[in-house]
């Protein structure tokens, strides 16, 4: 037999053996998904029977988010000097900062809380200052999302959530508070600084996180008709150092309005 035939014979087996490959990986794949539609299915049928109905529009999948540490670096001087204008003095009391400018007043704090009381500040440059204020939080380092307004007589209240790598943080919030000639509060408490990432570990998938919140609705006697939300986010703790966990959270209609699903061990946290 030639080489060439040879040659033929063995790019046919390869093509077979790789053919092959896909078709087994495919149906791994499929299986995969099946088990995790019929999983979602399961959850959904066990809310419906407990009474409790889900309204986002499907089940997520994995959390794909991985553990951070994040060394904060707390607002200061330049933070007060964008928001207050032109400093002309400050004071300090214990981890407290009060920063005087023309346009008002900033303080900050070491675990990274931001308040300002201004006037004449950032006048409203549309009808809608929801954009407005995203812009001016990216520029004090707050990358956000818009969660939600009020409408206080002539005042609009504005209220958002800082994004960690695009997840939500939901403890570390920001609201402003516009009048008719501006801005004229925000507070914030903001997380930046250098993050490390920690060691991957394993996480449960959203199904699996409901299954537990229900567990912990009956344990604890929690009452609630609606699951409104279900999102992907990080739980913040410490001070100096704060680490980051991957977090399923839960939102009800009814207080404890939010729930907290640890994304490694599973366990539950009502959240205010």
């Amino acid at each position: 037999m030639g080489w060439s035939k040879i040659k033929n014979i063995i790019i046919l087996l390869l093509v077979i053996v790789n053919v092959s490959l896909l078709v087994m990986v495919g149906q791994r794949y499929w299986r995969n998904e099946q088990n995790q539609r019929e999983t979602r299915q399961r959850v959904i049928a066990m809310m419906e029977k407990n009474e409790i109905s889900f309204l986002p529009a499907e089940v997520p999948g994995e959390l794909e988010l991985t553990g951070r540490r994040v060394a904060l670096e707390p607002p200061g001087e330049a933070e007060a000097a964008q928001l207050a204008g032109e400093l002309t003095g400050h004071r300090t009391v214990g981890a407290r900062t009060t920063w005087e400018g023309t346009r008002g007043t900033v303080t900050v704090s070491a675990s990274g809380e931001l308040e300002a009381a201004l006037k004449g500040a950032y006048p409203p440059e549309t009808a809608d200052m929801t954009a407005q204020g995203l812009e001016l939080l990216a520029s004090l380092g707050f990358q956000a999302r818009y969660t939600g307004r009020e409408e206080q007589g002539d005042d609009t209240v504005l209220r958002y959530v800082q994004l960690w790598d695009g997840a939500p943080v939901p403890e570390w919030t920001a609201e402003l508070t516009w009048g008719t000639e501006g801005l004229e509060h925000l507070s914030l408490r903001r997380l930046a600084g250098t993050e490390e990432t920690m060691a991957g570990e394993e996480t449960i998938d959203a199904a699996t996180a409901l299954a537990r919140f229900l567990e912990a609705l009956n344990r604890e006697g929690y009452v609630c008709s609606q699951v409104t939300n279900l999102y992907a986010g990080y739980a913040a703790t410490g001070t100096g150092t704060v680490t980051l966990r991957p977090t399923w959270y839960v939102e009800t209609d009814t207080s404890p309005w939010r729930f907290a699903i640890d994304g490694v061990t599973g366990t539950v946290t009502a959240v205010e």
